[in-house]
């Protein structure tokens, strides 16, 4: 069984090694999933609270002067320019939907899983940092894509049933973002299937082996996240990989997974 401590004393080593390298690919990974997807998702809150603001001040300030309209026989043309701000905020959020998804899939994805292939390589030998665009190059781009949108669909649907289903299956399928990165050309069920072998029994260890980041991210934040960029981010995702180079070797060896599948970074 894998220890947290040795864990995270081989990741330090990992990464302090290659460490400005390390630095800028997690920095770069951060920047065009977690932030991209923070922008949208802020111009989507941006958008909601504008309606709403929108919503009261029409009421407010124009509710005498449009009674005195319609008084006047220009109800028609209220309507019409009611209707006409309500089709505009309308589409104007699922087009930032739209872009949020597409933002996940042809960016968030690939990036991650070309995240996932560095960190794991340098374990062995030092990786361009180019490596981060492994997805792209893969030829396996669509498929990778889909296993990945499908995983997120899956937690969500999980989630629905109360909040600890959904993070139970986000554990349990926590690996398969690092087997498409060794592997892009398994197939959507067998990533499911080795990510839920190599989880098994260890999904609780693995929630305690993120809570001992805790400590690192609060610090962080008192250095207005100065720390995640230089220290904090590819330390855990140097920790990261150490897990998943155990539990890629112990699947190997319980026979979860094969070599033909596993084929190394």
């Amino acid at each position: 069984m894998w220890e947290r401590k040795q864990l995270k004393e081989r990741a330090k080593i990992t990464f302090k090694i290659f460490y400005w390298k390390a630095v800028l690919v997690s920095f770069i990974a951060f920047m065009l999933t977690g932030g991209m997807s923070q922008v949208a998702s802020s111009a989507s809150d941006l958008q909601d609270t504008y309606n709403s603001s929108y919503s009261e001040n029409y009421t407010e300030e124009y509710e005498d002067e449009y009674s005195k309209l319609e008084d006047a026989g220009t109800g028609i043309t209220e309507d019409l320019f009611a209707n006409g701000l309500v089709s505009f905020f309308v589409n104007a959020t699922i087009v930032v939907l739209i872009l949020s998804l597409l933002i996940k899939l042809f960016i968030a994805y690939p990036v991650t899983i070309g995240k996932n292939n560095y960190f794991m390589g340098i374990r062995e030998e030092e990786k361009p940092v180019k490596t981060i665009l492994s997805a792209y190059k893969s030829g396996k781009l669509k498929s990778s894509v889909f296993t990945m949108f499908t995983m997120d669909i899956f937690i969500y649907l999980w989630s629905l049933l109360l909040l600890i289903p959904g993070i139970v299956k986000s554990y349990e399928y926590r690996m398969i973002p690092y087997i498409l990165s060794e592997y892009p050309n398994i197939s959507r069920k067998r990533a499911f299937e080795i990510s839920k072998h190599m989880m098994n029994g260890n999904k609780w260890n693995t929630f305690e082996l993120d809570l001992s980041f805790i400590g690192w991210h609060i610090l962080s934040i008192c250095t207005l996240g100065l720390l995640s960029i230089f220290y904090v981010n590819p330390y855990v995702e140097s920790t990261n990989a150490e897990l998943y180079a155990y539990l890629r070797e112990d699947a190997l060896e319980k026979g979860y997974a094969q070599e033909s599948e596993l084929i190394g970074f």
